[in-house]
């Protein structure tokens, strides 16, 4: 079975290394892509199609970024943290935002694929 295409855009290494450190044993993450830049992003996700795109903001920037992106990219789940990465929230179909800061890992990879993910209660 293929991986969950995941797409890193302006995330820093040490988050997308937690990311993926993470998900092993629980979900399989497949990294297409590792944006550093955000030049032309909506074309490159678009060209990409990525089931999930991790984006961390900068300090100026609210995610008001990803109204245009989940438009056009409406099946995919985006999780986004803050510029300061204390604040991580997930977006999915019809702009359902999740907050994630507080969750912890098992319920973090439940929110990346839920049918996959091994909860523990």
């Amino acid at each position: 079975m293929a991986g969950i295409r995941t797409v890193m855009v302006t995330t820093p290494v040490m988050l997308s290394d937690l990311i993926k450190r993470l998900a092993q044993g629980r979900v399989e993450l497949d990294v297409v892509a590792e944006l550093t830049k955000r030049r032309a992003l909506a074309r490159r996700l678009q060209q990409l199609r990525p089931d999930l795109v991790v984006i961390g903001l900068r300090r100026t920037e609210s995610d008001i970024i990803l109204t245009t992106l989940l438009l056009l990219l409406s099946k995919a789940k985006f999780i986004v943290f803050s510029h300061d990465a204390r604040t991580v929230t997930g977006y999915e179909l019809r702009f359902i935002k999740t907050g994630l800061s507080d969750l912890s890992p098992d319920a973090f990879m439940a929110f990346i694929c839920p049918d996959n993910a091994k909860i523990g209660i």
